[in-house]
């Protein structure tokens, strides 16, 4: 994992910087800020044996990338750029494309493009070389750049969401499982690219996780929610959670207790009643929260609660 941010820098030699990191770290590319401002950017790189991710935020800015700078610093890779805030067009051979917050554009990094971003930007990318694509895709390129949804409904929306938390998560926690986040997020941007596959188990475990965790506290969620929420079968969701010893309900179930667990350290639900607390993480009722909290974790939730605080106060 690495860190590099203009802000603090000698205003001069901003842009220069920038352009000299990504290149070194990313994608080579040209970049210039809106009305002589200087530029604040800042971006994160998370090296995986093969693919890359990287977060990226900016003030508003212009970049470009031309014959000059591939053919000086070719990738030999495609990207994919996941625009969590701000506007942005994307000007590229075929035409031009606008892409929203929610939005991800797929393109091939050795084609030349433009981007711009008049509100500045947040945005995750992923870099993924060419022989990785070959394998995912059977191509070694594409040809128009590919725009999608990760935000909303549908299940290519699912897998897109699964791949941006996959990869905030492992931004965020770099320590973590480096291969199984590999694994992960190929297996998931096979399933964008390719559809739904009997083989793609993985993609579709990290699909599924990621839809029970942003649902979880729905006490109606169900297993035949999940598999059609991400386009399998319940069948064949019931065999991949079982592949990973476990069963679609005792998943959604450790989710919520985690989470209870979790709120015993935060301020706004450190004091809440218990019985709030389980209607809002899904439980039908208080005496079923505390009975599956005991099994799990061998203690019940009012003296976990009682110990967590006595250890804050000790500390």
């Amino acid at each position: 994992m690495t860190r590099f941010s203009t802000v603090g820098l000698p205003e001069p030699r901003r842009v220069e910087l920038w352009e000299n990191h990504n290149a070194r770290s990313l994608i080579g590319l040209g970049c210039r800020t809106l009305n002589d401002a200087s530029l604040e950017a800042t971006e994160y790189n998370l090296q995986l044996r093969e693919i890359q991710f990287a977060h990226v935020a900016a003030n508003p800015h212009v970049v470009e990338r031309t014959h000059s700078h591939i053919s000086s610093t070719p990738a030999d890779a495609v990207v994919v750029y996941f625009n969590l805030e701000g506007e942005a067009f994307f000007y590229h051979r075929n035409g031009c494309e606008m892409l929203r917050p929610g939005q991800a554009i797929l393109h091939d990094a050795d084609q030349p493009f433009m981007r711009g971003f008049s509100h500045g930007l947040r945005e995750l990318a992923l870099k993924v070389p060419r022989p990785v694509f070959r394998e995912i895709s059977g191509r070694s390129s594409i040809g128009k750049p590919q725009v999608f949804d990760f935000r909303g409904t549908g299940a290519a929306n699912s897998h897109a969401s699964a791949l941006v938390d996959l990869m905030k998560s492992a931004l965020a926690t770099p320590a973590s499982d480096g291969e199984l986040v590999e694994a992960s997020a190929v297996g998931l941007l096979h399933i964008l690219i390719n559809g739904v596959g009997r083989d793609d188990s993985l993609g579709q475990f990290s699909a599924a996780k990621a839809f029970i965790a942003q649902r979880f506290r729905d006490p109606q969620l169900s297993a035949a929610q999940i598999s059609a929420a991400i386009g399998i079968s319940e069948r064949q969701l019931s065999r991949i959670f079982a592949g990973e010893g476990v069963s679609v309900a005792r998943f959604i179930l450790n989710e919520r207790l985690e989470a209870a667990r979790r709120s015993f350290t935060l301020p706004n639900t450190v004091r809440q009643p218990l019985g709030q607390l389980a209607a809002s993480l899904g439980f039908s009722t208080q005496a079923h929260f505390s009975r599956a909290y005991k099994d799990h974790f061998g203690i019940t939730p009012l003296q976990d609660r009682q110990q967590t605080a006595a250890g804050a106060l000790t500390t």
